[in-house]
């Protein structure tokens, strides 16, 4: 068994340009952990946390997680069952994105200063607050650590991620003893903030429903409902609804997010106002190729 961190995928010759990416803690932020958990079984996600990663990844974010486990120096697991561990966390992530990869890279550090188990008691750079997983994952993956971000809900994550610097979202109420840059109540709403901050740079796709009958768009109340409908839908899901145009017979609505996102608000979009158009004295299909 190697007493050095180590991250649990593959790493890559840095490309000549550099990636963004969002750091992870694990811990209380991807997953359900009030202390040392070395048993896969026992991982459960946080809720919100797939919907965000999804939007991470949308927009081009490599998304690698740092986390301490003091737990194998206090004795109480071995690396091993930390690597087993990140597994079963990435296969509930996929199985709950649909997606064949969710987390690029892990990296952990089982040192701690006050650990039982005498090959790993010592303090290391790797050991948030230090920086070390970030700085080794920014070589292993070609990341630009001044345009990447760090997620987490204790302090040390904020801290480790300025050492690096990166910005920092505290996931937790806003407090004055903090230095995050921002605050999130979960993972989800801390990728919204991330998105919005660097809106100038991530992506933006453009998805159109197109009504069934000519000039029914026209109508005022119909316009004020369908835009309700696409802020409410779009709020809910932490997706930035940037605009909504009309034609006669079209609305179009450009969002900030990949093409998966778009899909899906749109999807919704047109089951929340067919619906409502029903319920309103519409005796056909509100939207074409129903």
């Amino acid at each position: 068994m190697s007493s050095l961190p180590k991250g649990t995928a593959g790493s890559k010759d840095p490309a000549t340009t550099r990636d963004r990416a969002v750091f992870l803690d694990r811990d209380g932020t991807l997953m359900e952990n009030d202390g040392d958990l070395g048993d896969p079984s026992k991982v459960v996600l946080l809720p919100h946390v797939s919907q965000g990663l999804v939007s991470l990844r949308e927009n081009g974010f490599k998304l690698i997680v740092v986390t301490n486990q003091g737990g194998v120096a206090r004795g109480k697991y071995d690396e091993a069952a930390v690597v087993a561990t990140h597994a079963r966390l990435e296969t509930l992530l996929c199985q709950a994105t649909g997606l064949m990869c969710v987390i690029d890279a892990f990296y952990f550090c089982p040192f701690h200063p006050e650990g039982s188990v005498s090959e790993y008691r010592r303090e290391h750079a790797w050991r948030k607050p230090s920086p070390g997983m970030l700085q080794a994952a920014a070589l292993d993956h070609g990341i630009d650590l001044a345009s990447s971000w760090i997620i987490g809900d204790q302090e040390r994550d904020v801290q480790a991620g300025a050492a690096a610097g990166c910005r920092s979202i505290l996931i937790g109420s806003p407090h004055g003893n903090s230095a995050a840059d921002y605050f999130a109540t979960h993972v989800n709403e801390a990728a919204s903030r991330i998105l919005q901050v660097d809106a100038p740079t991530v992506l933006a796709s453009v998805v159109t429903l197109h009504a069934a009958n000519p000039n029914v768009l026209n109508d005022k109340v119909l316009r004020s409902a369908i835009t309700t409908a696409a802020e409410s839908l779009a709020e809910r899901s932490g997706v930035r609804l940037v605009s909504l145009e009309w034609s006669r017979q079209a609305v179009t609505a450009t969002v900030q997010g990949g093409e998966l996102i778009a899909l899906g608000l749109a999807a919704e979009l047109r089951r929340t106002t067919d619906r409502w158009w029903q319920v309103h004295g519409g005796s056909t299909p509100l939207w074409a190729g129903e």
